[in-house]
């Protein structure tokens, strides 16, 4: 039985911490990640095992004969021999968190078993996409771990009186003195779990906590006058049509179109001027590994060295991105308070954003919809935070 989805929200807290605790976070973060890919590289390892065994070819092939002939019988037997097959090489997540737990003994001073067990999961879930969705698992490269979380608030990582315990870490939070919102939700509404988050910004790592709250979020306020600070009208229909840069929409008072983000493009200029001095930087740096023609070459395997100055100018086009996405963020929840204060009963074309995305390669097709790549990138149509 599959349990059924909570409603749930998320606060994002700063953390006040000192050099040495910030060295100390980034190593268990190293950890954690050499934790993630040791484990999906053992589940990689069995999956590549249990595809050469004769018995688990077999009974894929039934499986697909009895679905071809809508033979429900025939499916629920063979999917059941399938899953006995992958939980005897090892390909669940309770045999998962398991097989980790092997691994974090060495390093029980610095990640705690609840954690590793997330970490399971989190392996679990690529595993299961790679099962059942046919698509690759992509292992974790040197500092891209970024978030590291628990399984409850009672053990491993925790947070108790604006303070977040980890392993011997006691980490103090930030929590502005108007903020109600937050202060209203800790008050009201039971910690589930935390999350531990690294960011780059500015160059400089800052780590924040994502406390992970049980229910529905309170509605926010002015902080001086109490007031609500979002109108919402009740029991009022709105439509809305989503395009690849505008959005329609209709409601009982009102019709307009606008723009998803307006004046994202002004950060594309700086952008395509720190990329031209990447690859003059590079180029120049490695002579041989380039062609006459200025293409590189293929088919032998390369050494690229970076100067400083290319190291320094990579940190300001990651920069770049971030400011993109947080601005893109921010007009995405104004455009969805906007539309709330119109009505709270929506109607929503559906819409395959993933199909925006690609090159259209036959134009003859006539009821296919124009893609435009750049501007569904620009304009970010998948995290719209749009309600339904």
């Amino acid at each position: 039985m599959t349990k059924g989805k909570k409603d749930c929200f998320v606060i994002e807290l700063k953390l006040l911490i000192g050099k040495w605790q910030k060295d100390i976070l980034l190593k268990r973060f190293e950890i954690a990640r050499t934790l993630y890919n040791t484990t999906l590289s053992y589940a990689v390892k069995q999956y590549t095992l249990m595809q050469e065994s004769k018995h688990y070819r077999k009974q894929l092939l039934c499986y697909q004969k009895a679905k071809k002939s809508n033979d429900s019988k025939g499916l629920k037997q063979t999917a059941k021999e399938l899953d006995i097959i992958r939980q005897s090489f090892g390909l669940s997540e309770y045999q998962l968190h398991a097989y980790i737990k092997k691994h974090q003994h060495n390093y029980k001073k610095y990640i705690d078993s609840n954690t590793s067990q997330k970490i399971a999961s989190t392996v679990w879930k690529a595993v299961q996409d790679v099962l059942f969705k046919g698509s690759k698992v992509h292992f974790k490269r040197y500092g891209m771990f970024h978030s590291v979380e628990g399984k409850s608030n009672k053990a491993g990582i925790r947070f108790k009186e604006n303070i977040v315990y980890w392993n011997g870490l006691t980490l103090p939070v930030c929590i502005r003195k108007q903020d109600l919102f937050v202060k209203e939700s800790l008050a009201l509404h039971i910690i589930k779990y935390c999350r531990l988050v690294k960011k780059v910004i500015r160059g400089i790592h800052t780590f924040y906590v994502q406390l992970v709250m049980d229910g529905i979020p309170p509605a926010k306020k002015i902080p001086s006058t109490g007031a609500f600070r979002y109108s919402y009208q009740k029991q009022k229909r709105v439509g809305i049509d989503i395009g690849p840069s505008t959005i329609a929409i209709v409601s009982e008072e009102t019709v307009f179109i606008q723009q998803l983000v307006p004046e994202v493009p002004l950060l594309e200029k700086q952008k395509r001027r720190l990329l031209r001095k990447l690859d003059r930087s590079r180029r120049s740096t490695n002579p041989n590994n380039f062609k006459k023609d200025g293409t590189i070459k293929r088919g032998v395997k390369l050494r690229w060295t970076y100067s400083k100055n290319y190291q320094n100018t990579k940190i300001q086009v990651k920069e770049l991105y971030r400011k993109k996405t947080s601005y893109i963020k921010e007009k995405h929840g104004a455009l969805a308070n906007k539309i709330l204060s119109l009505g709270d009963e929506l109607y929503i074309e559906t819409m395959h954003f993933k199909g925006f995305q690609n090159v259209q390669k036959k134009p003859k097709q006539i009821y296919r919809a124009k893609s435009n790549p750049k501007s569904v990138l620009e304009k970010a149509l998948g995290i719209m935070p749009l309600p339904c």
